[in-house]
């Protein structure tokens, strides 16, 4: 089991198709890895599909492949933003640090002016250390999920929305947790509803009680997030092989100047 979950929630796709994180829901642009330290969206692609995004109640989840800080959720009420400044709007509170898995994020709710239809890109930002490049310092990445705001009747299906991190497997025969996320979207009661149940274990397994109903409710949301757990898990591990020399090799002919950020606050530009 900790061998399957070495190659988990995402870490095998770092350096092939994402940075150390990237947007679970709604999709993001595809990552190139010459662009995930440009701003503002960290791709070389503009805006290629939405994602119908909830005008309220929304939430953003992420995959996380490494240790990250000062992450932080911006959005941009047009049709396609290429620039820093039109990302004013803060839609979740600065995140000191995030570790390997999946976390969901309920955003903060959208101006008054924001009606269905209304386009929208929403901003992810974040401090990592990438391994052989910047002296092994931080810089700052960038995704980007381009998204449409309807009516939140409008959406079909469930939001992918449950925290887990890997650390929560890496213990062979412990229980183990995964809980919905802030205003996650995990049974059936629409998108974006949160529940405020607290996490079931695996360990809570006994026979049916006092209660029974609300503990079966609870089982089927926490096992809806395991399955979709699961199949991250299983993806991402075909994807674990030479992504450090995926990425090198991607930035090799075509250097871009970045200006990256060190913990304390100072920058240092290298190409």
């Amino acid at each position: 089991m900790a061998g399957v979950v070495r190659a988990a929630h995402g870490d095998g796709d770092e350096g092939s198709i994402m940075g150390p994180v990237a947007f679970l829901w709604p999709d993001d642009r595809n990552w190139s890895a010459a662009a995930d330290n440009n701003g503002p969206c960290g791709s070389t692609e503009g805006v290629t599909n939405r994602t119908l995004f909830p005008l309220s109640h929304g939430s953003v989840a992420l995959t996380i492949a490494d240790e990250a800080y000062k992450v932080a959720f911006y959005v941009a009420f047009t049709n396609d933003p290429t620039r820093q400044t039109e990302f004013q709007e803060q839609v979740v509170n600065n995140v000191t640090e995030v570790a390997p898995g999946h976390q969901c994020y309920k955003i903060d709710p959208v101006p008054p002016s924001t009606t269905a239809g209304t386009n929208a890109t929403i901003q992810l930002q974040y401090w990592a250390v990438y391994e052989g490049e910047n002296n092994n310092q931080n810089q700052t990445f960038y995704a980007c999920a381009d998204v449409t705001f309807v009516e939140d009747a409008d959406i079909v299906g469930s939001v992918p929305c449950f925290n887990v991190t890997a650390s929560d497997f890496s213990s062979e025969g412990s229980s183990s947790t995964i809980s919905a996320g802030s205003g996650a979207t995990t049974g059936p009661t629409g998108p974006g509803v949160g529940s405020s149940a607290a996490p079931t274990t695996a360990s809570e397994t006994s026979g049916l009680a006092a209660g029974a109903k609300a503990g079966i409710a609870v089982g089927s949301i926490a096992g809806v997030a395991a399955l979709a757990a699961l199949g991250v898990f299983v993806y991402a591990r075909k994807r674990h092989t030479g992504y450090l020399e995926r990425r090198r090799a991607s930035k090799m002919n075509a250097p871009i100047p970045l200006n990256k950020r060190k913990p304390d606050g100072t920058s240092v530009t290298s190409a």
